[in-house]
């Protein structure tokens, strides 16, 4: 595939990169990686409708590309269609075992709030990538959704040590040093300094916890 169309992408000229794209995928129809960029293209898009019948069109021509599935599986993750995500990524797991698709597979169950589910997989991704950011903070969430803030708290100290700016991780380890009633105010802090949108988008989740905890001790 063309660096140039990349470059394209990257400089914001995303239009012309999707159309660069398509006309590419004329010239070199069995190009795979060129499918899964154009599906990427079309998700950031949210053009979910295109990206779909693209990856659908392909895996006719190539249905025994995981990569193909793959993109069709995060596409209806990103969609919000979750039962569909479901199918493909545990097809995937039960096919290949692959550390992504159980990844995608325990973040669809955690969407879906079956979060039982979600632990069995975001762990065993975790233990074959204990260093792996994305899936740390995920055991992390899982186990709080699970209310089991202390084992949460472990698997958020290693994301820490991982990436220690990194605001997701220091929102989270806040919240459970909160609910385990050790300082808690300096994690949250970082957090809005580093990552002020997403303090902004989960903040609610802190003073529901708070009230929580204020209200639990009035009792």
């Amino acid at each position: 595939m063309e660096a140039a169309i990349l470059k394209q992408w990257s400089d914001g000229q995303h239009e012309e990169a999707v159309q660069a794209l398509v006309d590419y995928l004329k010239k070199a129809p069995a190009d795979i990686e060129a499918y899964v960029t154009l599906a990427t293209f079309l998700t950031t898009l949210q053009d979910f409708e295109q990206a779909e019948v693209l990856l659908q069109k392909a895996l006719t021509k190539f249905p025994d590309q995981p990569a193909l599935s793959y993109a069709l599986g995060t596409l209806y993750y990103q969609a919000e269609s979750y039962q569909q995500s479901e199918a493909i990524f545990m097809e995937l797991v039960k096919n290949s075992q692959s550390v992504d698709a159980q990844y995608m597979l325990a973040q669809t169950y955690h969407q879906m709030e079956q979060n039982p589910r979600a632990l069995v997989f975001a762990l065993t991704a975790q233990e074959q990538q204990p260093q792996a950011l994305d899936t740390n903070i995920l055991v992390g969430n899982i186990l709080i959704s699970l209310g089991d803030f202390d084992q949460a708290q472990s698997y958020l100290k290693k994301a820490l040590k991982i990436d220690v700016q990194n605001g997701e991780a220091l929102f989270k380890y806040g919240l459970t040093q909160l609910v385990l009633d050790q300082p808690s105010a300096t994690y949250f802090e970082r957090a809005k300094k580093v990552a002020p949108d997403y303090f902004e988008k989960n903040k609610q989740q802190l003073m529901d916890i708070e009230g929580f905890m204020q209200a639990k001790d009035h009792q």
